[in-house]
């Protein structure tokens, strides 16, 4: 197995992606050493790599995000916006464009290619028009960690670090520090996500993935975020702690897949939410700590066909206290709830 080690370089992920691609497609290790690691856009992790670094000692960080208006109208296939203002982008960064009316997978990520006075164009075509009245905007934020449709990839022993006392705007999954779509056979091991402006570690699509001693604190959004589909899936020994949504959130479909042996504690919603909701079916929930959250232990929704075992639920609903029960359960059936 080829082994690389990153050497510093001036570039949008600081030589990071440099040495993955050095690799020439074949698969290999490359390791991070410790150190601060400036990244402008998204580290792209392809098939049979595992990327590690020397443990919290490696830190991955990006700088606040800039925002900026749309001045006009976009269309679907398009790849120009034109911005109010200055425009506080650099060519060869990486931003995201939406609007506040439907965000996710109906946003768009690109690199800026140039810059033409308060028009900015960019190297993915828009997957769908934005109108300015309502409040469509280019931001500076991107995953840190990304990968689609890739297989037998590992992210291990580093730390990615948001803006510091972040407290804008929770930008939607898409933007998640580690962010893996479509992937099977992935392994997130040991890796630590703080104050990052969306969800910490989100996998989406996708099988065979397993998250474990991994941790979320302080994040806008969710700490640990599966979703649109995900199958057979792991999450075991993680911490989510003082995040903006849930410790852990059920999101779309999720199904034949555990979260178990952790700790999610003071978080904005649930220490586990979005149970059921989204048409989840046949996961286990079993042997977590739920504790000191601002609403539900556990919430539970609109669904079937859930094991939820073992769990110490305890002074939760932080917000105000009674207001929210330790586990919810509403419209649940075919369900297996015990001991906790």
């Amino acid at each position: 197995m080829d082994i690389v080690n990153v050497k510093a370089i001036k570039s949008p992920t600081t030589g990071i992606q440099e040495a993955i691609d050095s690799l020439n497609g074949k698969g290999g290790r490359v390791r991070i050493p410790a150190g601060r690691w400036r990244l402008s856009r998204s580290i792209w992790v392809p098939s049979g790599v595992s990327l590690v670094g020397d443990g919290p000692s490696t830190v991955l960080h990006i700088s606040p995000p800039k925002v900026a208006r749309l001045a006009k109208d976009i269309r679907k296939g398009g790849r120009v916006l034109t911005l109010k203002g200055k425009v506080p982008f650099k060519v060869g960064q990486e931003i995201g464009v939406s609007d506040e009316k439907r965000g996710g997978w109906h946003g768009t990520h690109g690199i800026v290619e140039k810059i033409e006075g308060n028009r900015v164009t960019v190297s993915a075509k828009f997957n769908r028009g934005l109108s300015a009245s309502e409040d469509a905007k280019a931001v500076s934020l991107f995953p840190a960690i990304t990968a689609e449709g890739e297989a037998d990839l590992e992210l291990a022993d580093f730390t990615i670090r948001g803006p510091r006392g972040y407290r804008g705007k929770w930008w939607d999954f898409t933007y998640s520090a580690v962010h893996l779509v479509l992937c099977r056979r992935a392994r997130i091991t040991n890796v630590t996500v703080f104050e990052w402006p969306s969800d910490g570690i989100g996998v989406q699509r996708g099988s065979d993935v397993q998250v474990s001693q991994c941790q979320a604190h302080g994040c806008r959004g969710h700490g640990f975020h599966p979703g649109t589909g995900l199958a057979r899936s792991v999450w075991s020994h993680n911490i989510g702690k003082g995040n903006g949504g849930d410790g852990f959130f059920f999101c779309a479909r999720v199904h034949h897949s555990t979260c178990s042996d952790s700790v999610f504690s003071e978080n904005g919603l649930a220490g586990i939410g979005g149970v059921a909701r989204g048409g989840d079916h046949h996961n286990i929930i079993s042997d977590n700590v739920c504790s000191y959250n601002r609403k539900w232990g556990i919430e539970a929704t609109r669904g079937d066909e859930q094991v939820i075992t073992g769990n110490l639920i305890l002074s939760n609903s932080q917000e105000k206290a009674g207001a929210y029960p330790g586990l919810r359960l509403h419209d649940m059936l075919r369900n297996v709830v015990t001991g906790n």
